[in-house]
């Protein structure tokens, strides 16, 4: 279950009211909110040349990702990744693990620095789609 603070709820508000979008999720780490909006609204939620954006990063004073939700966590993955080469899920009774394949040049960008980038992926993917754990090949 996803439990958003009321500064959350608020960003969420004013994405939706800003880009007509409606939002499945709203994480905020740091100076980033990420945004996971509905299948099929991500250009919408973007606007044209990230107007739309660059409209919201104004008005909350943060930076904004937004990643588009699919039903399928395998598809999922591939829209919150998409070096992902290949998305794996692995089934350990009660929990299930994902493992994505990227190329090597592409592995230091997808983890970040400190693993930053690998943190916020696990913890998108824990709410959306309760996944336990994200490893990179």
């Amino acid at each position: 279950m996803i439990v958003l603070d009321n500064e959350t709820i608020r960003f969420l508000n004013l994405f939706e009211n800003m880009t007509n979008v409606p939002v499945k999720d709203c994480y905020v780490n740091g100076d980033s909110v990420y945004f996971i909006v509905e299948e099929g609204k991500i250009g919408l939620a973007i606007g044209k040349g990230g107007s739309s954006i660059k409209n919201v990063e104004n008005a909350i004073g943060k930076r904004v990702k937004v990643y588009e939700y699919s039903p399928n966590p395998v598809e999922f993955v591939k829209n919150l990744i998409p070096q992902s080469k290949e998305v794996s899920l692995i089934n350990n009774g009660d929990s299930v693990e994902v493992q994505i394949r990227v190329d090597k040049s592409d592995r230091g960008f997808v983890i970040g620095r400190e693993g930053e980038k690998i943190k916020v992926y696990k913890e998108i993917l824990k709410r959306v789609h309760n996944i336990s754990d994200l490893k990179v090949k």
